[in-house]
Parts: structure tokens; sequence; C-alpha cells
């Protein structure tokens, strides 16, 4: 996939947020939820059994709405502000250090949200295709799960985003039906807070 048809998929599928998992459960609520990965919500894994929990929860997510052997693209990228560049998070990763990325346009994140970003701040997005596989992208996860990256999966195919973070997964479906359906399949491991987070 080059980067023109990534950003035309982008632009039809998720024209309300730039590609920064973050902001996904603000500007698709009514297609969010949130999986916790460990029980009790508890946010970090403190021991092998914690992990192995961790490890099995996200990649259960991922291959039941991504499918083992189909195409998915990572999508990462790295946040410059004037007067200096942050390469996050890229350099010294060593889980993502084998994959090649695109890079997409420059977004200018003030003129995106102002109250939330300072002027100078813009984030080049970039995106690796690969093919999913349980198991494949563990380390990758536990990069994400210790806040060393900050990165998240999207199908073009199902129309769907899984974006962990240090704590969970975000995830967006097609529609809001969707959603409520894989809610009540994955109710176990879902927040006990009234706004699921």
């Amino acid at each position: 996939m080059t980067a023109k048809e990534f950003q035309t998929f982008w632009r039809s599928s998720y024209p309300d947020a730039v590609p920064i998992g973050h902001h996904f459960k603000h500007s698709y609520s009514h297609r969010w939820f949130r999986i916790h990965s460990l029980p009790d919500s508890r946010r970090y894994p403190s021991d092998q059994e914690d992990w192995e929990i961790l490890l099995t929860r996200q990649n259960t997510i991922l291959t039941d709405f991504f499918a083992d052997g189909s195409v998915i693209a990572i999508v990462t990228g790295d946040f410059h502000y004037e007067g200096y560049t942050e390469l996050h998070p890229i350099n010294n990763v060593e889980s993502i250090e084998s994959f090649v990325f695109t890079r997409l346009e420059a977004i200018d994140l003030h003129l995106y949200d102002e109250e939330n970003y300072e002027k100078g701040t813009t984030y080049i997005p970039m995106f690796t295709e690969q093919i999913w596989c349980p198991h494949r992208f563990d380390e990758l996860l536990r990069d994400i799960a210790e806040g060393n990256l900050a990165a998240f999966f999207v199908s073009i195919s199902n129309n769907c985003i899984v974006a962990p973070y240090d704590g969970g997964m975000d995830i967006i479906m097609k529609d809001s039906l969707t959603r409520d359906l894989c809610k009540e399949q994955y109710r176990e491991w879902l927040s006990f807070r009234e706004d699921g987070l």
C-alpha cells in the first residue's frame, strides 16, 4: 500500500481523527470500547503470570478481529516540536527495528486541537503493512504496555482499529451495533466504570 492509498483510506474511514491512538475514543465514541489487559483493571504487569494474561487477552482480541494470516497496518509516528525533535517511537525500539515504515504527510496538531497542542507541534504518522499471526508481535505489545512505544493496529478490510496502551486496548469497530456485540462478548474484560475507561 502506498502513502496515498493509506491516506485515502484514512480520510474516508476516519475523517474525524488524526492517526494517534488516544484520540479515537473521543472522535468515535459511538464505535469505541475498551478492554483492560489485567484482572481488577490493574495497569501494569508485576510478574510473568501477569504478562501471560496480558498477552493472551491482547492476542485474543487481535486474532478475533483481524484473523490469522490477514493483512494489517501497524501505525505509529514521530512528534516534532518547534525548536527540537523528539524521535518517538522509532529510534531505539527493538520490537520494530525490522519493520519498513512508509511516512505520511505531516499534521499540524495545533490546527487540529489548539487547546491541547501548542503552536509548532507537528506529527508525522507512518505505517507498515504486516501479516497478522498470533503472538508474532508480542515484543511490540510489551513495548506498548511498558510505555516505550505508541502504536496501533488497523484492518482496512474489516474497518477496525485496535489501539493498545499501557493498561488495555481501545477498539473502534465499524459501527455501533458491531461494537455492542463485541462488548457483550468481552464483558469480563471491560471496565466497571460507567464511562468504560
